[in-house]
């Protein structure tokens, strides 16, 4: 089976799944949507586009609410729930792309709804960037990706720049707090409370920052164009060096022993495409890409899952065993890595 394929096995289980389950709007989910959004945009599968879109109206017509706990949230069938877990922002990232195929004036409304949030109410860390939860005083690079592209997308949408004003904002504060010591890549998490980091260099984690820096290229002010667009290019410089024979990365990217994860190289082949696209030379990708593929590929069942995906995170590489204890399986975000890279070819 072809790339496109394969993803179309994965759309086409989407799909089943929308029209048979509630799918909430939390971060893997909006992934996933968002992916199948793109590949239908790609592939003018009409199919596709309107299973997003019925998913989307079921949700608005349920109404946008603030919630005080991102746990109250998950119990939300109908509606989208907003909370300081930057995972409930994630229906942001599709918002300017289906408005720009629906015209739906009610994106527009959601857009300026989260954004308010983020903006004025989101809680923040002692060096001003957003928590990743109420409960996790950190910096994360998953808030990265769930936050700044859907700000900047809520400027476009609204016309008020004081949501890309505050994208750029936290895009300066998370890189320089994540940033590795000698290397391209991101730490996953920082606590500026005390200091401590996550170990090494987490797959998915970069997956997010080169996703953001990748969605937002052309997108913002000149002099920070500049500035992505140049470390996307470092970042995969380093990506492609910690590539691994069979075509994966390892979960921990470099650290021998670590298990061989399939969600960030899918996450990356999205971000160096898209990057590509918007002019950014990435030497190597079309190979390198490729190989990602083919590597992944034993990992594809036929009912349209994507197994040997990590499971969440959060603080669990505090454990022992770090990252190789996260248990690995189908998850939703597996869903979308596939999807976007496929859309994005």
């Amino acid at each position: 089976m072809t790339h496109r394929q394969l993803a179309e096995r994965v759309a086409d289980r989407l799909v089943r799944d929308t029209q048979n389950t509630n799918i909430i709007t939390d971060w893997g989910e909006a992934l996933a949507l968002f992916g199948l959004l793109e590949l239908g945009r790609k592939t003018d599968n009409t199919a596709y586009v309107e299973a997003v879109d019925n998913w989307v109206d079921g949700h608005l017509k349920g109404g946008l609410r603030i919630y005080d706990h991102w746990r109250d949230a998950l119990q939300v069938k109908q509606g989208v729930p907003v909370t300081h877990f930057c995972g409930s922002w994630g229906i942001m990232l599709l918002a300017k792309s289906l408005h720009e195929v629906t015209n739906d004036v009610r994106l527009v409304e959601m857009a300026r709804f989260i954004g308010d949030f983020v903006v004025d109410r989101a809680q923040r860390t002692s060096v001003k960037g957003l928590k990743h939860t109420e409960d996790i005083p950190w910096l994360f690079a998953d808030t990265v990706y769930y936050s700044i592209p859907g700000l900047v997308a809520a400027s476009e949408l609204t016309g008020n720049d004081k949501y890309r004003a505050e994208a750029m904002n936290q895009l300066q504060i998370h890189l320089k707090y994540l940033a590795a010591e000698g290397s391209d890549l991101f730490h996953q998490s920082f606590n500026p409370e005390t200091g401590e980091r996550s170990p090494g260099c987490w797959g998915r984690g970069n997956g997010w920052i080169a996703m953001t820096l990748a969605e937002i290229a052309d997108r913002v002010p000149d002099e920070t164009n500049a500035v992505v667009k140049t470390k996307l290019q470092a970042m995969f410089a380093e990506l492609f060096s910690l590539q691994q024979p069979n075509g994966l990365w390892r979960t921990q990217l470099e650290k021998d022993g670590s298990y061989h994860e399939t969600s960030c190289g899918l996450l990356f082949a999205y971000a160096g495409q898209l990057a590509e696209k918007k002019g950014v030379d990435i030497a190597k990708s079309a190979s390198a890409f490729d190989r990602c593929w083919d590597g992944t590929r034993p990992y594809f069942t036929d009912d349209g899952e994507l197994q040997q995906v990590s499971g969440e995170t959060w603080l669990r590489w505090q454990n022992p065993g770090a990252y190789e204890s996260i248990e690995t399986g189908h998850r939703p975000w597996g869903t979308g890595s596939v999807l976007l890279a496929a859309a994005t070819e």
